[in-house]
């Protein structure tokens, strides 16, 4: 599920935990600053060995990425002018992957998750509570 600005812009995405039936889902286009995908797998596949190597790249904002591994939490999103656009429940398995405008989390429960932002990171300089 994507969630999009009144001009189209991504500003979140959520995976939902047991909806994936494809062997291979790239959630996001490849030339977004933050890759999202899911796998499903069977025994024996193989992803095989790679590295990957340095680049230089340049990165405009903090995309963030959270899995919730028990409970649930509501989301609101935000547009860049910080307009609400949408509320989700997030649960366990889903991915919430956030890449532009702002959001907030609220607990509807006990909730542990996971989250995972590009760094380096600076609270100072990378965080505008409003």
């Amino acid at each position: 599920m994507n969630i999009v600005d009144k001009d189209g812009e991504l500003l979140a995405l959520i995976l939902r935990s047991g909806q994936q039936e494809a062997s291979k889902y790239f959630a996001t286009k490849d030339e977004q600053e933050f890759q999202v995908a899911s796998f499903n797998l069977d025994e024996d596949e193989e992803i095989l060995r790679h590295t990957h190597p340095k680049q230089e790249r340049v990165i405009n904002t903090t995309s963030e990425v959270i899995i919730v591994l028990e409970g649930s939490l509501e989301v609101e999103i935000f547009d860049n002018d910080l307009t609400l656009c949408e509320k989700q429940e997030i649960g366990p398995g889903d991915v919430l992957a956030l890449f532009g405008g702002g959001h907030g989390l609220k607990m509807l429960s006990k909730c542990k998750f996971v989250e995972v932002k590009q760094g380096p990171y600076s609270e100072d300089d990378d965080k505008i509570r409003f």
